[in-house]
């Protein structure tokens, strides 16, 4: 069975770290302050207003926190792969020395 891919301009979407779920909590909170608003006022042309900006801002302020600690992670990560790398050479290099 082949995976359904969402690309755009031959990028697949899904493989963007932080796409996702930016997209998902943006668009509910979208709906959610568009309702809000229309609960609260009546008026529809507003209610839209409100939902598009809230979509827009949370989708920009949500995608930059996201990448910011998405890019710690990866970094951490890097550096623990450099420093595990560098403790398995070391280990190595000590039990050959130690073998002799």
């Amino acid at each position: 069975m082949e995976e359904k891919k969402f690309t755009l301009f031959g990028t697949d979407l899904q493989k963007i770290p932080c796409f996702k779920k930016t997209f998902t909590i943006s668009t509910y909170s979208g709906i959610a302050a568009g309702l809000g608003c229309f609960l609260i006022t009546s008026r529809i042309k507003k209610s839209a207003d409100v939902a598009v900006l809230t979509f827009a801002v949370t989708t920009v302020g949500y995608w930059f926190y996201c990448r910011y600690n998405w890019s710690k992670q990866y970094q951490l990560t890097q550096q623990m792969n450099s420093s595990l790398h560098n403790v398995m050479l070391n280990e190595g290099a000590k039990k050959e020395s130690s073998d002799v």
